[in-house]
């Protein structure tokens, strides 16, 4: 299962994606969500993902979320 952390702050959002072994794979920073959400569903597609947990960040309300993504469309990163 592939991992992907996500840290959310005011004016950036940072992705990385870790590999079961938490070797880090791939890492990219996005100005919005819409951007963000178009580029996990492209790197789902694009690497065969099909099971994911996501870890989100919010640094700006000092606050982390767990989500077990489990087919494409449930990955996902809400405001």
């Amino acid at each position: 299962m592939d991992i992907f952390l996500i840290d959310k702050s005011e004016g950036e959002i940072k992705i990385s994606l870790y590999d079961d072994n938490l070797a880090l794979i791939e890492s990219e920073s996005f100005a919005d969500l819409y951007t963000l959400n178009f580029h996990l569903q492209t790197l789902v597609k694009k690497r065969g993902i099909e099971k994911g947990l996501l870890v989100i960040h919010d640094k700006d309300k000092n606050a982390v979320s767990l989500s077990l993504a489990s087919d494409e469309n449930s990955f996902f990163v809400g405001s």
